[in-house]
């Protein structure tokens, strides 16, 4: 599914870029595709993606106790 419209990046490119731990932010991602963000309308989602690949769900069961 393309995420990115304007630079027709699919979901999969991104995620990909994303999982990379020393991303800090969607400018990386982007770089990391050979693109600059455009419209602007991704940035969340690509927010969304790096968040989602930060994620620890050790540190999650930790908080719970």
């Amino acid at each position: 599914m393309f995420v990115c419209i304007c630079n027709a990046l699919r979901d999969r490119e991104l995620q990909a870029a994303a999982a990379d731990p020393s991303v800090k932010g969607a400018a990386c991602v982007f770089k990391r595709c050979d693109a600059k963000p455009k419209c602007g309308r991704c940035l969340p989602d690509v927010a969304e993606m790096i968040a989602a690949n930060r994620f620890d769900p050790d540190e999650l069961a930790t908080a719970a106790e």
